[in-house]
C-alpha cells in the first residue's frame, strides 16, 4: 500500500476490512431499528380508536338501543351555557330497535357527552383512546399520543448528535439505552394521560439518542466499498419489523403488553454495547491516538486483515493530517461552536450542504409520510393488514434500491426517485376512480420510489459531513426531517379541504422541486469520508470536479473519434 493512500482513514478501513469486529455495531443499529415501528407507525394498534356507545348513568341497563348499530360512536346531546342542546356528534339515528351484545363494560366518565360508556372490544380489548376515553369532547386529544413521540424526536435529534460528538458514539448510545428502557418501564404502568404525553416525549428523545450514534458508527466503521451497501440495508430490518409488529399486534390486543412485548428487545442492548468499540475516527478527532490503536488493532485481528505498514505509524500520520484537539481540551463550549458554526458558513461547500440538505429532508420526510396516510384509506377496516402492507412497501423499495448504489451515484438515485416519484403521484390524478387498481399501482409505485430515496439519504446525509461535526449534522437533517413528519398531516388535512386535488399535487410537486436541489450537493460515492472542514473542502469538491472532467474528456474523446472517421 502506498504511504500517501495510508494517510487516508477510508484506505486504512479498506485494508482492515469487513468483518467480525463491526458485527456488534451492525447488530446495535438493528435492535434499535427494532423499537421504531412500535413507535413510529404503531398508533393504528396503540391508539386505535375503539367503536364505541354512550348513554346515561341513571338508566344505562334501560337505555333502548338506537341506531344502525349497536356501538354506534353517538355521543348525547348535552345544554350548553345558554340552556340550549348542543349539536351531537355522530351519524344521524333512527328508530330501530337492536339487540344488546352478550357482556359489555360500562365505564363511568367525567364526559357530559358520555357519561357512561361501553366499547366494542371484539378488535382491540384496551387502546390509549379507549382508556383515556378519548371520544365525544375529548376526541381532539387523540392526535397527542402521536405528536408528543414526534416532538421528542426533535429534541432527541439536538441531544443525540451533541452527546455523540461531546463523549462518543458508544457512550452516547449507553446513555440513551438506559433512558429509553426506564420511561418504555414508566409509559407501561402510568395510570395519568398527561404524563404518558411527557413520556412519550421523552421517547423520542431516548430514541433518536440511540439512533443517530449507533447509526454515524456503523457508517464510520465501514469501509467506503461497502458503505452504501450496509447503509440501505440497515434500513430493512425497521420494514421487516413492521410487518412483525403488525403480527404481534394481531396476537396482542392490548396496548400495554404489546408496548413491552415489541420493546423487550432493547434490553439486549446494553450489553451488546459494551461490546462494541468506539468510533476510531472519532478517537482521532479528539486527539486519543493511543486508544484509536488499540481499537483499530482489535479490528485488525478480529477480521484477520494484514497491514503493509506499521499501524502506529498510519495513526500517526493520519493523527497529524485530521488536526486533532490536543487530548483533554474540549470543542464543545459555546464560543468555540459559533466559531466552528461561522467556518462552516464561510465555507461555499458546507454552506451549500448546511441549506440545501434540511430543506431535503424536510420535503422528503413530509412527502414519505403523506403518502404513508393516504394509503390507510386502501384498507381501513383492517389496521393490521394496513400496518403490514406499509412495511412491506417500505421494505421493497430498498431491496429495489440498494443494487442500484453498486454502480449510481448517490444524487442520482434520490434525485430521480424523487422525480420520478412526484410523476407517478401527479399522474395518479388524471386517472378515473373506476380504475381503482391503476391509481392504487401508481400510487405505490410512487411511494416505493421516494421510500428507496428516503432510505439512501440516511447514507448520502452523513456522508457529507466531516466527523467532528458528523453527529450533530446528522442530527440537524433528522430534526428537519421530523419536522416534515410533524407538519405532513396538518399539511395534508387542510389541503384536502381546500380542494380534492389539492395535496397530491402538492406533494407530486414537493417530490419534484426536492430532486431539483441535488445538483447543488457534491457525490460522496466511492469518495472517502471527510474528517475535517478541510477535506469536505478538498475531497468532495475534488471528486465533483474530477467527475466532471472525466465526462468532459469522454466527451472530447467521442468527438476525436468521429473526426478521424
Amino acid at each position: 500500500m502506498d504511504n500517501n493512500e495510508d494517510d487516508d482513514f477510508d484506505s486504512l478501513l479498506s485494508t482492515i476490512g469487513f468483518g467480525r469486529w463491526q458485527s456488534p455495531t451492525l447488530a446495535a443499529v438493528i435492535l434499535v431499528a427494532m423499537q421504531y415501528p412500535i413507535h413510529l407507525v404503531g398508533s393504528p394498534l396503540l391508539s386505535a380508536p375503539l367503536p364505541y356507545r354512550c348513554s346515561h348513568p341513571d338508566n344505562a341497563s334501560a337505555t333502548p338501543v338506537i341506531g344502525s348499530s349497536y356501538f354506534n360512536d353517538h355521543c348525547l346531546p348535552f345544554p350548553d351555557d345558554h340552556g340550549k342542546e348542543a349539536t351531537t356528534e355522530g351519524a344521524p339515528v333512527n328508530s330501530t330497535v337492536l339487540e344488546l351484545p352478550l357482556s359489555t363494560e360500562r365505564h363511568l366518565t367525567s364526559m357530559k357527552s358520555c357519561p357512561v360508556i361501553e366499547y366494542n372490544t371484539s378488535i382491540f380489548t384496551s387502546t390509549v383512546i379507549s382508556e383515556w376515553h378519548l371520544v365525544c369532547e375529548n376526541k381532539h386529544l387523540q392526535p397527542l399520543f402521536q405528536m408528543m413521540y414526534n416532538i421528542g424526536g426533535i429534541f432527541g435529534s439536538f441531544a443525540g448528535g451533541h452527546v455523540g460528538d461531546k463523549w462518543g458514539r458508544r457512550r452516547s448510545l449507553q446513555i440513551g439505552i438506559v433512558s429509553y428502557i426506564l420511561v418504555v418501564i414508566a409509559m407501561a404502568f402510568t395510570s395519568s394521560f398527561p404524563f404518558l404525553l411527557i413520556l412519550r416525549i421523552l421517547t423520542g428523545v431516548t430514541g433518536q439518542s440511540m439512533l443517530i450514534p449507533a447509526w454515524s458508527q456503523a457508517l464510520e466503521s465501514t469501509p467506503s466499498r461497502h458503505r452504501s451497501l450496509v447503509g440501505m440495508l440497515l434500513g430493512f430490518p425497521y420494514s421487516l419489523f413492521v410487518i412483525v409488529f403488525s403480527g404481534v399486534g394481531y396476537l396482542i390486543r392490548s396496548w400495554r403488553y404489546l408496548m413491552l412485548v415489541c420493546c423487550a428487545p432493547s434490553l439486549a442492548l446494553l450489553p451488546l454495547s459494551f461490546l462494541m468499540d468506539e468510533s476510531p475516527r472519532w478517537l482521532v478527532q479528539q486527539g486519543r491516538q493511543d486508544d484509536a490503536t488499540k481499537v483499530l488493532k482489535r479490528a485488525v485481528k478480529l477480521n484477520k486483515a494484514s497491514l503493509t505498514s506499521s499501524l502506529e505509524s498510519t495513526i500517526a500520520k493520519i493523527h497529524q493530517a485530521s488536526d486533532p484537539k490536543p487530548e483533554g481540551e474540549t470543542s464543545f463550549s459555546v464560543r468555540e461552536s459559533l466559531r466552528q458554526a461561522m467556518a462552516y458558513l464561510r465555507s461555499p461547500i458546507m454552506r451549500t450542504i448546511i441549506l440545501v440538505t434540511p430543506l431535503l429532508w424536510f420535503l422528503q420526510s413530509c412527502l414519505y409520510l403523506a403518502v404513508a396516510i393516504n394509503a390507510n384509506n386502501f384498507n381501513s377496516s383492517n389496521p393490521f393488514l394496513y400496518v403490514c402492507l406499509s412495511g412491506v412497501m417500505d421494505g421493497s423499495a430498498i431491496l429495489l434500491m440498494t443494487p442500484l448504489t453498486t454502480f449510481l451515484g448517490r444524487r442520482i438515485i434520490v434525485g430521480v426517485g424523487l422525480f420520478v416519484g412526484g410523476i407517478f403521484f401527479l399522474l395518479d390524478l388524471v386517472v378515473s376512480e373506476e380504475y381503482f387498481w391503476l391509481k392504487m399501482t401508481l400510487v405505490m409505485i410512487g411511494f416505493f420510489l421516494v421510500a428507496g430515496s428516503f432510505q439512501m439519504n440516511y447514507v448520502y446525509g452523513p456522508e457529507l459531513f466531516p466527523t467532528e461535526a458528523r453527529s450533530r449534522g446528522f442530527a440537524f437533517v433528522t430534526l428537519m426531517g421530523g419536522t416534515g413528519f410533524m407538519c405532513s398531516p396538518v399539511i395534508t388535512y387542510n389541503l384536502a379541504k381546500l380542494a380534492w386535488w389539492a395535496a397530491p399535487v402538492t406533494f407530486g410537486c414537493a417530490a419534484i422541486l426536492g430532486s431539483f436541489t441535488l445538483p447543488l450537493l457534491p457525490e460522496t460515492r466511492n469518495q472517502p469520508m471527510p474528517d475535517t472542514l478541510k477535506d469536505v473542502e478538498e475531497k468532495l469538491v475534488k471528486g465533483k470536479r474530477k467527475a466532471a472532467n472525466t465526462e468532459k474528456e469522454i466527451g472530447s474523446c467521442d468527438d476525436t473519434k468521429d473526426s478521424g472517421v
